[in-house]
């Protein structure tokens, strides 16, 4: 049964994936009204009786989403109920089902009710925090299948500081990903249509469509840097950590092929596959950190801590 739990679960983390690029699909094709004020059905029909682009675009994305949330849920329950004791998963499976019935009810109300391009661009945001909790699930889920004893969960024993760092990390990347979808919703993306200048200027004004690019690029630049930071920190200090070593290079490769392609967005005139591209980079970048955050553990718990913790509950004590 735990094997049909861990496939579920995979099939969750690819639906939730396919939203998020069905999500920049429907902005990037203006999509958002092709099914009108409606919802959940098109033009209050389940069966449309006509057709548009538009109209297909953006109701597909309706039904994967209603499909992948029915999926979503079921992996959640089930794993919640089988690794009842085990607090990450818990931890997991809640925010899993909370930000996909979040995403889809921020959605439904923009459609119903409008709403202005601030909120609009959260509806992203809520789709990669789903998207990278049900992957870190299913991940978990896969690690104690093979693991002796299901309910400990093995840390990556790394400085305090690190922790932080990578929890910080994260967070930026968040606010990087808010900043790139208020671009897309606002329809500034070629706000600046030449790169790595904006309009043949480093700084233009900033409440323009062009101040928003720039603002986005900015923001990007910062987190490679930061990510270049942690990798020189992973490599001085930690290689005898191999999936640490590997995880961090993966990082950095990632955020350099997502600042190359966020400069192929605007040399190529917003060529769609290219656009879809940069935000598959920027998704999968960020599951790799969260995946890093919960290798390493809490930063404001010592791994003592944690392992006293467990074995409270199991009653058995954590050290080998």
């Amino acid at each position: 049964m735990k094997r049909i739990l861990r496939g579920i679960s995979v099939a969750g983390v690819i639906g939730t994936f396919l939203i998020l690029i069905q999500g920049a699909l429907v902005t990037k094709t203006g999509s958002g009204q092709g099914c009108g004020n409606t919802w959940p059905f098109c033009h209050g029909e389940v069966f449309p009786s006509y057709h548009t682009l538009e109209l297909w675009i953006e109701y597909s994305h309706r039904i994967v989403s209603a499909a992948v949330g029915l999926i979503v849920v079921i992996t959640s329950a089930w794993a919640w109920r089988v690794y009842r004791q085990n607090s990450t998963v818990k931890f997991l499976a809640f925010f899993s089902v909370f930000f996909i019935v979040l995403q889809g009810l921020l959605g439904a109300a923009a459609v119903v009710w409008g709403s202005n391009d601030a909120v609009m661009a959260l509806h992203f945001g809520f789709s990669l925090l789903s998207f990278a909790s049900i992957a870190l699930l299913s991940v978990l889920l896969f690690q104690l299948g093979k693991e002796n004893q299901p309910h400990i969960q093995r840390r990556l024993d790394v400085s305090q500081r690190l922790k932080w760092g990578l929890y910080g990390l994260a967070v930026y990347t968040y606010i990087v990903v808010y900043t790139g979808a208020y671009v897309r919703h606002t329809g500034s993306s070629l706000g600046c249509s030449t790169w790595p200048l904006c309009n043949g200027v480093w700084f233009p004004d900033l409440t323009t469509q062009a101040g928003i690019q720039l603002t986005h690029r900015l923001f990007a630049a910062m987190l490679l840097v930061f990510t270049v930071w942690l990798f020189v920190v992973v490599r001085r200090h930690y290689t005898g950590h191999a999936d640490l070593v590997k995880a961090a290079q993966l990082c950095l490769g990632l955020t350099l092929l997502q600042v190359i392609s966020g400069g192929l967005v605007v040399l190529s005139q917003l060529q769609l596959v290219i656009a879809l591209l940069h935000t598959t980079l920027i998704a999968l970048y960020f599951a790799a950190l969260c995946y890093l955050c919960l290798q390493v553990g809490l930063p404001w718990k010592s791994d003592w801590d944690e392992d006293s913790s467990m074995s409270a509950k199991t009653g058995k004590s954590t050290t080998p």
